[in-house]
């Protein structure tokens, strides 16, 4: 019973953060026109929402340490009152025409926020499932619930924007995507009592009389597991938004039949998305993680180099299938990726370890390999050298999987 109350509470909170996500970019041109000057809005709305992965990190330091000195459910309690809060008060900011500049400012305080808990959430919420595990023979699976409960956070996303615009029509642009903020708030209530309710870890009971520098800890006895955990996430997250941003870049705005092909095109990719993440997950606990991440990074290291070239093709039928059939691998990689990790690290430092590790790889090679790859392509010509430097992101998460030994394991509990 406390297994599937942690669960429930572990994919509600988590679809916050993916939520919210999704809706905000989504959302794009809309908060650009309404929270910013005319002049130069596109590029001011991107640069907030940059901010929220800047600050992730250091949501994860923050949050990391006292997830290991404090214990992980009174941590998570705050970081989902955060998260849902300043989501749903971006619905309730004035625009830029009733109080100028200060409308960009409480957005941009928003993203920040919502960033730092972000950082702290998606990665002691997957520490938080995976340590109540008592058999720890479903380590994998349960690892894989970040995976799966992002993908629903997006799915439920995109039918609420759809119900949303049929509900409130030419209003939607007005008012009606306020609405879908304020969801955010209900989904937090849920969120927070259903966490509320829940124990502590199996893990942290056992040994919370032992975390008093988890910092410091960390740097002293557990730099080469940091490294590797850093470097196990590189490929994942530079692949998966270099080919989000090559694919909305590439494929038209395609109606057929009054059905948005290109959303709908994203909303299965998130059905795949999460599926895979969970078959596979639950595989690397039957046949080893360290034995299908490397199968799945050889695969991902084929696959990157004629990635963008098929993404940029003139063909919309190639540009989805190639999508699509990406989307298996990437998440693949996603839902082994918690399990991997959190095995490297000791109950004591695994707070901080795993969601330090998480968020710089995330936030660095998330952050710039869109942009390293659309300036690679844009320098040579050829998406080919784009795809290299890809296939080298690939390479440097193999290295650190395979250094990965038997005895790195720290399932402690």
């Amino acid at each position: 019973m406390h297994l599937k109350n942690a669960m429930l509470s572990s994919i509600l909170c988590n679809m916050i953060i993916w939520y919210e996500l999704t809706l905000f970019g989504v959302s794009a041109p809309i908060i650009s026109s309404t929270f910013f000057p005319l002049e130069n809005a596109t590029s001011r709305f991107l640069n907030t929402f940059a901010i929220g992965f800047i600050f992730r990190p250091l949501g994860a330091f923050i949050f990391g340490y006292m997830g290991d000195k404090y214990g992980r459910r009174r941590v998570l309690l705050t970081s989902v009152t955060l998260a849902s809060v300043s989501s749903t008060a971006i619905g309730i900011i004035p625009d830029f025409r009733t109080i100028g500049i200060l409308s960009p400012i409480l957005l941009l305080s928003c993203r920040i926020i919502q960033g730092m808990a972000a950082g702290g959430e998606t990665s002691i919420n997957s520490t938080f499932l995976i340590e109540h595990s008592s058999t720890k023979k479903n380590i994998g699976f349960l690892g894989s619930m970040k995976a799966f409960s992002g993908a629903l956070g997006s799915i439920v996303c995109f039918i609420l924007i759809y119900i949303c615009k049929k509900f409130t029509g030419e209003n939607y642009e007005i008012w009606g995507w306020r609405l879908l903020f304020y969801f955010c708030f209900v989904m937090g209530v849920i969120g927070f009592l259903t966490r509320y309710i829940m124990s502590e870890s199996l893990a942290y009971k056992i040994h919370s009389k032992h975390n008093n520098y988890p910092f410091w800890e960390l740097i002293k006895h557990y730099k080469r597991p940091f490294a590797i955990s850093v470097g196990a996430g590189i490929a994942q997250n530079a692949i998966v938004y270099s080919a989000i941003m090559f694919y909305n870049v590439s494929i038209a705005e395609l109606i057929f039949s009054g059905i948005d092909i290109k959303n709908t095109v994203r909303l299965l990719a998130d059905i795949l998305f999460g599926i895979s993440a969970v078959l596979f997950a639950a595989l690397s606990d039957k046949y080893g993680r360290k034995n299908i991440m490397v199968i799945i990074l050889i695969t991902l290291a084929c696959a990157s180099l004629a990635m963008l070239s098929l993404l940029s093709s003139s063909n919309s039928n190639t540009i989805i299938l190639t999508y699509l059939l990406l989307t298996i691998p990437i998440a693949a990689s996603f839902g082994i990726y918690n399990s991997l990790t959190c095995e490297l690290f000791p109950t004591k430092v695994r707070c901080i370890g795993f969601s330090l590790a998480n968020n710089i790889s995330a936030g660095i090679f998330g952050g710039i390999s869109p942009s390293i790859c659309r300036l690679l392509v844009e320098k040579t010509g050829n998406n080919l050298v784009a795809g290299i430097y890809l296939v080298i992101c690939v390479l440097m998460s193999l290295i650190s999987v395979l250094y990965i030994r038997v005895q790195d394991k720290k399932v402690d509990w």
